[in-house]
């Protein structure tokens, strides 16, 4: 494998599913609120990216199908 390829492509909404997983994770287990209060922002701008991408995705199936009646 390359050192330049990852197990989850760059941009991509998948990658963007694992940090969001992740980053509530985390969030669930920090005790310190400053921390939880950091990761809540993170996590919300990651989510935000994830609800953008989720949107293209969705607009590009609908797009891509054909009548059925």
């Amino acid at each position: 494998m390359n050192s330049n390829q990852y197990v989850v492509p760059h941009g991509t909404i998948k990658e963007y599913r694992c940090a969001v997983y992740f980053e509530s994770l985390a969030l669930w287990k920090e005790q310190n609120p400053v921390y939880r209060a950091n990761i809540a922002r993170q996590l919300a701008d990651l989510a935000a990216t994830l609800a953008e991408l989720e949107a293209e995705a969705a607009r590009n199936v609908t797009a891509f199908r054909s009548p059925t009646s």
